[in-house]
């Protein structure tokens, strides 16, 4: 193992000594757990001057390390940074909610830098076993993260779905992977994109990258791999939804670009195409549909996230670089916006288990004028309204769907985008145009979770009022013009 080899997995180290820090001050000073917040966002900053380190120490860019296994590059940088970025928000926004609920722990906060961990090292991954491990790790803490409030049934309810559908999955990936080695004796994405482009693939082969897709797109939330989403998300504790619903989310879309990258070498890439738009088509259509018909927040914000990535699918229809770009401005995009809503969801509803009605916010936005702000900027977000961020993403995947040819799929889109306006200004309209409804009960508005709401406000805004410099950094992260 060489320096180089240690010096770029330095942001993973980072959060991993940092969960294990925290776990031993747990055990050693249990009164001081109010410091743990504040402990994991220095973990998490630390994590993202450890992985600008790892990028700026490699001696080309992409830097392959541990044999080839590990990616060092300006785009996987990007990516982990908006892991990290969303990492971050969760932090802000758990201390109120923990401490309301009297579950504040050292373990979450572990938990929750493992997780990052899992997913920086599979954003990184060249290799299927690598990806896995990966995929395994990050698992096993979102299992747990689920049911961490544990006094609560349908939080045990979501965590127990959430575990029997993953480890499925699990095996998908797993048998996937045994297929593609034995078809092709290679595990390496670049050997096996190699043997696909010399047209060495066996019938075999392709159900088992089949088999991969499947699993990834279970963790994309992608129809008709969705189901265990909405009851997830409703039973997990709202501030870990924030992460919940957007980091995996990240890193499996990496994964699945460089999963349809080698199929995009083979003879068959027009039927992988099909493939790809079918999955799109179905979960813009599905996640608008059942989002309309959502009384509940949480599973409305759930059921949109399906089709978000719907959306976000209409970019590797056809692969190429540009693709890439478009895929991580619109997964920046909802990341800063999706968390920010959870962020002000965990804030605004006192009962973890019960319903988080939307009409139960009547009034709330004169009630709570900056969290109904931050609200209510997320909600345009969300909607592809200028001048958001989320407008800005959908423009991007729209116009490069267009760009391939692929215009049907594209108006399919824009149509089904223009549902999900209803039930976002749905929100915004119980906000401000409602009476009020309820009186605040028991709720803990700490400065902590306002400042995750803002961050994520300001930054959708900031973003799409002015994307230009992060649009030219992307450019040159990609090669493309």
């Amino acid at each position: 193992m060489s320096r180089a080899d240690l010096l770029s997995l330095l942001p993973e180290l980072i959060l991993t000594a940092g969960g294990v820090l925290i776990l031993l001050l747990d055990a050693l000073l249990p009164g001081a757990r109010r410091a743990w917040t504040g402990i994991a966002l220095l973990t998490t900053a630390a994590a993202a001057w450890g992985a600008c380190a790892a990028w700026t120490a490699a001696a080309s860019d992409p830097a392959l390390t541990f044999g080839g296994l590990l990616e060092t590059s300006r785009m996987t940088l990007a990516f982990s940074q908006a892991v990290l970025a969303a990492t971050a928000l969760c932090l802000l926004a758990s201390q109120g909610y923990l401490r309301r609920e009297g579950i504040l722990a050292g373990e979450y906060h572990a938990l929750l830098l493992w997780c990052a961990t899992g997913l920086l090292l599979m954003l990184r991954a060249n290799e299927l076993l690598t990806i896995f491990l990966a995929l395994e790790l990050l698992s096993l803490c979102l299992y747990s993260l689920a049911g961490y409030h544990r006094r609560v049934k349908v939080s045990m309810e979501a965590a127990i779905k959430y575990f029997l559908m993953g480890a499925f999955v699990s095996a998908f990936a797993l048998y996937g992977i045994a297929l593609v080695y034995g078809a092709t004796g290679q595990t390496r994405l670049d050997a096996i994109g190699a043997a696909f482009a010399a047209g060495r693939v066996t019938v075999a082969a392709s159900l088992g990258l089949l088999l991969l897709v499947t699993a990834f797109g279970f963790k994309m939330s992608l129809v008709p791999f969705h189901a265990w989403s909405p009851d997830a998300y409703q039973g997990a504790p709202s501030p870990f939804v924030a992460f919940f619903s957007v980091a995996p989310k990240v890193a499996s879309a990496l994964v699945l670009y460089r999963l349809l990258a080698v199929t995009a070498q083979g003879s068959n890439a027009a039927r992988w195409s099909e493939v790809v738009a079918l999955l799109s088509a179905l979960s813009m259509v599905t996640g608008n549909l059942l989002a309309l018909a959502q009384r509940d927040i949480k599973r409305m914000l759930a059921y949109s996230g399906i089709a978000h990535m719907g959306y976000l699918l209409l970019a590797l229809v056809t692969l190429d670089r540009d693709s890439l770009n478009a895929v991580f401005v619109y997964l920046l995009a909802y990341v800063l916006m999706n968390a920010g809503a959870f962020a002000v969801v965990a804030m605004l509803y006192r009962r973890p288990g019960e319903q988080h009605l939307i009409g139960e916010l009547a009034g709330w936005g004169y009630r709570f004028p900056l969290l109904g702000g931050c609200l209510a900027i997320c909600m345009l977000s969300l909607a592809g309204i200028p001048p958001t961020m989320g407008f800005f993403g959908k423009y991007l995947v729209f116009l490069q769907a267009i760009s391939e040819g692929h215009v049907r799929l594209a108006v399919l889109g824009v149509v089904t985008s223009l549902v999900g306006v209803f039930y976002y200004l749905r929100v915004i309209y119980v906000l401000y145009m409602k009476a009020e409804s309820r009186e605040p009960e028991g709720l803990l508005i700490d400065g902590w979770g306002r400042a995750a709401a803002v961050l994520a406000a300001l930054g959708t805004l900031l973003l799409g009022l002015w994307p230009a410099d992060l649009l030219q950094w992307l450019i040159g992260a990609t090669g493309t013009r």
